[in-house]
């Protein structure tokens, strides 16, 4: 909203400098984006641009903004009573009111609970003076005429939009304020046609629609150079019934701009004697008659009980109940002691404030955030650290990433054809799937089951914009029905994906790229890193190539997957690559990691070193993971480290279903260098351990 300096120094008179007044609001919650000046019809101004939130409705307007700017400056404020005879006496009805000519009837009192008028006869429409067009303008609001630029300067003044119709349009005389009819049409004063639904709210004749309630007047009844008399509206609209209207049509004015946030429901009368002033003021006429006010019920203000204590171990001051009452009192609230404290009556200008933790929050606006003194409370403790899990997560990014892979964010919703594409079906958990009632798009519509389809997307959105190479990871929570009424389960997932070329350089590289070893090194990395003994079997997934895939285990849990991403999988999600990926159970593997890495001193003594091959049945039973474990038992307790180096697999040499599977063996001991005769003794027991599984030993 513009503030006109000027206008603003007449409310407040003790007001300083525009620059440290614009301080002061900002300070005070009232932002002031910008300082900026005008000019026209000989005047200098200086605007400061304010920034609402949409909770401050009050502040939409300059009596709002001086009596803020007032009670933090704690200065006194120029509050003007607006009152003609006219509104002071009206003609009050919970239906319908008939005034002279004037019929008006409330027909949806829900959403209009409020409805004013006045009629004024005799004027002569035509130009605004020099100093309301100025100050009009240096607002922002492009004067039209003296009545229309009337309405619009009480709008601003008080915080109340108003409409002027032209009297002799509307039929009978008669106004009826209800819900349109679907498919309704009306021209708005804009010249565009608008299409009505069961959902707005229109001011009617007995003929038809004359205004878009709230948003905008009508062409049928708009105020032109022939006009004399008019109906002047002051109306109270439901908040949520002109926000959707203004969203649906998508027109916002200055009149929906402050409905949707809120005005006072008793601002109607005082508005109405303020506009008639005006007008009589500048395009003449007389005011023929009482004010119309059909009001639905009273708007009494919200009585909140205060206690001082509270206030004071909420905000960690020492202010007393008289302080506390004077802050409050400068914002336009009544205050009286009572049994528990203070009793606060809320004016119905303030409809935010709901309860008594928003009374403590005016009171440090007005006693100033930076005079509140920085206190912790004396019971707090170990106040501001990270939960464990918070920290191992922390691990994990920290590993991954220098893993050379980067971290994407992906929405929490996905396609529920994502599960179709990733091949899963059938009592898999990724189809247990959360469904949104509302959904911004189909392919949307339900919370995330797993992680994998995002990172894949996220590997195509690469690829169409020709990054070809690709390693990225993802931790987040997904989603599984759990039964009916139940929240559903929130377990956090990790996964990856690698893409194209695993190197950064693009000359002098070694043949190949990536393959099912890059990927399972990154987890092996990671579960390294975290202090847990991972083993891996041969996987069969929907997701990923047979053979090129594998279990992550942590003991006889499964806790993940990884390996080649499958070729339908590839061609679902329109990539041109191949992709190898990884998804895990972040839960499970935190829950086995401990919170600090063991330390570990460097070995003083030499390794002693063995290599072994032997011929085995390719099948589980003799895979490398099962004799690894068997050389770790029989090796004894000195043993450190069985790698494989090498497979080798020929029909014609070895046999068919047979493969040479070579291992570097270690040995070392914490207090001495073993001798060949002890490493010759652990040697032999490894021989017979692999003997009696049928492994036949070719060197050693």
């Amino acid at each position: 909203m513009r503030v006109p300096y000027g206008w603003l120094k007449e409310l407040i008179g003790d007001a300083p400098p525009a620059e440290e007044l614009a301080h002061i609001l900002t300070m005070g919650g009232l932002e002031v984006e910008d300082v900026v000046s005008w000019s026209g019809y000989g005047v200098e101004e200086t605007v400061l641009v304010t920034s609402v939130t949409a909770n401050r409705g009050d502040l939409l307007n300059m009596i709002g903004v001086a009596r803020h700017a007032a009670a933090l400056m704690q200065v006194e404020m120029a509050t003007p009573r607006y009152a003609l005879p006219e509104t002071d006496a009206p003609v009050v009805d919970p239906k319908i009111v008939k005034v002279r000519d004037l019929t008006v009837e409330i027909d949806a009192p829900a959403a209009c609970p409020r409805y004013s008028g006045l009629l004024i006869d005799g004027v002569k429409v035509g130009s605004s003076p020099d100093w309301m067009r100025a100050r009009l303008e240096a607002a922002g609001v492009r004067s039209i005429n003296n009545v229309v630029d009337c309405t619009n300067y009480v709008l601003w003044e008080l915080g109340q939009p108003l409409h002027a119709f032209d009297f002799d349009l509307i039929a009978e005389g008669h106004v009826i304020i209800r819900m349109a009819r679907p498919g309704e049409k009306m021209k708005t004063i804009d010249e565009q046609e608008r299409v009505l639904s069961a959902d707005d709210l229109v001011i009617t004749d007995p003929e038809g629609a004359i205004a878009l309630a709230g948003v905008m007047g009508g062409m049928e009844s708009e105020v032109g150079a022939k006009t004399t008399r008019l109906l002047i509206e002051s109306a109270n609209f439901d908040a949520t019934t002109i926000r959707k209207t203004s969203l649906r049509i998508g027109l916002s004015t200055e009149a929906s701009y402050r409905f949707e946030r809120g005005v006072d429901p008793n601002l109607t009368l005082p508005a109405l004697a303020r506009v008639g002033q005006l007008i009589v003021e500048t395009a003449g006429g007389q005011i023929v008659a009482p004010a119309a006010d059909v009001r639905t019920r009273e708007f009494e203000p919200r009585i909140v009980t205060l206690r001082p204590a509270r206030c004071n171990a909420l905000l960690g001051t020492k202010l007393t109940e008289a302080q506390i009452t004077e802050h409050l009192v400068r914002l336009g609230m009544t205050v009286r002691p009572d049994d528990v404290g203070l009793e606060v009556t809320v004016p119905t200008a303030r409809p935010e404030v709901e309860r008594e933790v928003d009374l403590i929050e005016e009171v440090a606006i007005v006693e100033g955030y930076q005079q509140i003194p920085m206190t912790i409370h004396g019971n707090l403790a170990d106040t501001g650290g990270l939960t464990r899990a918070q920290k191992l997560e922390r691990r994990v990014r920290e590993v991954l990433r220098n893993c050379g892979l980067d971290e994407a964010l992906s929405f929490s919703f996905m396609d529920p054809a994502d599960v179709e594409r990733l091949g899963l079906g059938g009592d898999a958990v990724a189809t247990r799937m959360v469904r949104l009632l509302n959904p911004m798009s189909a392919d949307a519509a339900v919370l995330r089951t797993v992680l994998l389809p995002g990172l894949l997307r996220a590997c195509a959105n690469n690829q169409n914009q020709g990054v070809e190479n690709v390693a990225l990871f993802e931790v987040g929570k997904v989603y599984h029905v759990r039964g009916e009424k139940e929240l559903p389960e929130e377990p956090k997932r990790l996964a990856g994906v690698l893409m194209g070329n695993p190197f950064t350089a693009e000359w002098g590289l070694p043949e190949g790229g990536l393959d099912f070893f890059w990927a399972k090194g990154v987890v092996e990395q990671l579960a390294g890193e975290l202090g847990v003994e991972a083993s891996w079997t041969p996987a069969t997934h929907p997701s990923f190539q047979a053979g090129q895939s594998a279990w992550v285990m942590l003991g006889d849990v499964q806790v993940g997957v990884v390996g080649r991403v499958a070729a339908s999988v590839i061609e679902a999600f329109d990539l041109r690559h191949d992709v190898y990926a990884f998804e895990m159970d972040l839960d499970a593997l935190t829950a086995a990691t401990a919170e600090l890495k063991p330390y570990r001193p460097l070995p003083r003594f030499p390794a002693a070193r063995r290599d072994v091959a032997v011929v085995v049945a390719d099948d589980e039973k003799h895979a490398a993971a099962a004799l690894v474990d068997l050389i770790r038992d029989a090796a004894g307790e000195d043993f450190e480290e069985a790698r494989l180096f090498d497979v080798f697999a020929d029909a014609s040499k070895l046999g068919a279903g047979k493969r040479s599977l070579a291992f570097h063996l270690s040995w070392r001991a914490a207090d001495r260098t073993l001798t060949d005769e002890e490493v010759d003794g652990a040697m032999a027991r490894v021989f017979a351990a692999l003997a009696d599984v049928g492994a036949e030993v070719r060197a050693g």
